[in-house]
């Protein structure tokens, strides 16, 4: 994870708080990482059920893109970089 996002995240916490907040922070990410490679892999599997592996792995990757830009709408709703270090910025 981007460590501008991680100290975004945690400007507000008290420190006895942020082993917690990290805690949190990876388990939700290895959630999001293991749901989003099974619904790939059930895309994938339903298309290389109907049709040519090539096409299938073209549809399956046009999913992951739609996923992603998906992900980046909320992603910049966040964005706040005013209170974030100019250093830490990347």
């Amino acid at each position: 994870m981007n460590l501008a996002v991680m100290v975004g995240a945690f400007r507000e916490l008290e420190p006895v708080q942020i082993p917690h907040a990290s805690s949190t922070t990876r388990i939700m990410q290895q959630l999001g990482g293991s749901f989003g490679a099974a619904v790939l892999a059930v895309i994938l599997q339903r298309q290389l059920a109907g049709g040519s592996p090539a096409s299938a792995y073209a549809h399956t990757f046009w999913w992951a893109i739609a996923f992603t830009v998906a992900a980046l709408v909320p992603a910049l709703a966040l964005s706040n970089r005013a209170g974030i270090p100019a250093e830490l910025r990347s």
